[in-house]
């Protein structure tokens, strides 16, 4: 009969399925170890991820207010620049009409 290490050929499979066996008992038992972490994991930060996305939005909205701020301080900008330019020349007319008094 053949052997191998001293053990016979059938020896040799029984010993490869309880060996297999053994291994995807673990295998198994770390999946679903896994699994069931994570699942504790994503229940006990559900209300931190929850404050997340509103804190997200919240400052969405903010940078949106900031965004409408700056173009309206823009526009505020260029009209007093143009009011500036106006007074500017109502000055110049009003010195010209007193030069010529």
């Amino acid at each position: 009969m053949h052997t191998l290490l001293g053990y016979s050929w059938a020896e040799i499979a029984s010993i490869m399925a309880v060996i297999s066996v053994l291994f995807s008992s673990v295998y198994w038992l770390i999946r679903h170890g896994a699994k069931a972490l994570n699942n504790a994991i994503t229940i006990g930060t559900y209300p931190l991820q929850q404050q997340f996305k509103e804190l997200t939005s919240t400052i969405k909205q903010l940078n949106s207010n900031f965004d409408e701020q700056r173009k309206s301080l823009k526009k505020l900008e260029d009209e007093v620049e143009e009011h500036d330019k106006t007074i500017l020349l109502h000055d110049e007319k009003i010195k010209r009409l007193e030069e010529r008094k």
